[in-house]
């Protein structure tokens, strides 16, 4: 994320929904010494999903379900908005440590900490490595598959690496490559009440790896107060289940302009996901169709504080699938306090 893109807020759900935030990365400080953000806030959220419990701070899920063939009914709830990044740089090698999370992923309950390490190269290109884990876990149903009691919930972790690489030959196309692990604390699909065969439930686990890769250009113009960035990105989830392992293609366009006091950040994003397998239940491949908006407006030097800024968000997206039981949406209403050091 440049030094003036401060946040672009990507909400999505889980499953085959998912979404990336287009961004850069952090150029790096011309002094040694600490930097970084904090920005903490409260929102709304409404919210359906038959496959996702929600964290330990908030929750979207129906514990109870009666139906396989209907779309989730609507959760409304608050959550908060916790993100930030504390770095060092040690300028005269011109590399920088740093740990933190990204909003986007916070709300999209995919909670995932970055540790790594930015290196600044002799063609002032960066290329940054990091580690992936979550802090706190994400929660899923154990077996979304049942009808006319509770469901139980269990953790669901993601690790692994992701390589970023800024300013390519001297632009600003960038590219990252992200891999994950996932693993859930118990996965138990299809086997609590639908009596499917072992080899029909295995189908329809959701642990395996997960590859994707992005790659984004960013045009500014008019002095820079104004910038146009597209992004197109590839994910490969390499699952255990063939029914749940999927490829996700997905094109995203974000719009920021940067002005005094007021600077707003809005994105659109399109994206389509599909099976590899037919699902054992519904005897067909689950196709999704991806498709959202965010604004986010930022009022500067907040309580005439320098650094401060208070963020109002707004977002709606949706994953409408050829199976109805697999639909979700989101949408929120935030406000947080960002402040940069």
């Amino acid at each position: 994320m440049s030094r003036i893109i401060i946040a672009l807020l990507i909400l999505c759900s889980g499953g085959l929904f998912g979404a990336t935030p287009a961004y850069s990365i952090t150029p790096i400080p011309q002094d040694s010494g600490f930097s970084g953000f904090i920005n903490l806030g409260a929102g709304a959220v409404t919210a359906k999903s038959n496959m996702i419990v929600g964290n330990n701070l908030t929750t979207i899920g129906n514990k109870r379900i009666d139906s396989l063939t209907d779309s989730a009914d609507s959760v409304n709830d608050f959550i908060p908005l916790i993100s930030g990044e504390l770095a060092y740089t040690f300028a005269s090698t011109r590399t920088q440590l740093y740990l933190g999370n990204s909003l986007e992923d916070f709300i999209r309950f995919d909670t995932s900490t970055l540790a790594g390490v930015r290196q600044e190269l002799p063609d002032e290109s960066i290329v940054a490595l990091s580690y992936v884990s979550n802090l706190i876990r994400t929660e899923v149903w154990a077996d979304p598959y049942v009808v006319g009691q509770d469901r139980t919930k269990t953790d669901r972790t993601s690790s692994g690496l992701r390589l970023g690489y800024a300013k390519i030959l001297g632009s600003d196309f960038e590219m990252q490559f992200t891999w994950r692990n996932i693993e859930l604390d118990d996965e138990r699909s299809g086997l609590t009440q639908l009596g499917l065969a072992p080899d029909q439930a295995k189908l329809l686990n959701r642990e395996g790896d997960s590859y994707e890769i992005e790659v984004l250009y960013p045009f500014r113009f008019k002095q820079g107060k104004h910038l146009l960035a597209p992004a197109l990105s590839y994910r490969r989830m390499e699952l255990d289940g063939e029914a749940m392992a999927n490829n996700h293609y997905q094109g995203q366009l974000t719009y920021a302009y940067f002005g005094n006091p007021f600077s707003i950040s809005s994105n659109l994003i399109f994206a389509v996901a599909d099976a590899d397998k037919t699902n054992p239940i519904y005897q067909e491949k689950r196709e999704d169709v991806i498709y959202g908006l965010s604004l986010s407006v930022f009022y500067r030097d907040f309580l005439d504080a320098q650094g401060l800024s208070l963020v109002g968000t707004a977002a709606s997206f949706r994953s409408d699938s050829n199976i109805d039981f697999y639909d979700s949406t989101i949408g929120l209403f935030g406000l947080s306090v960002l402040y940069r050091f």
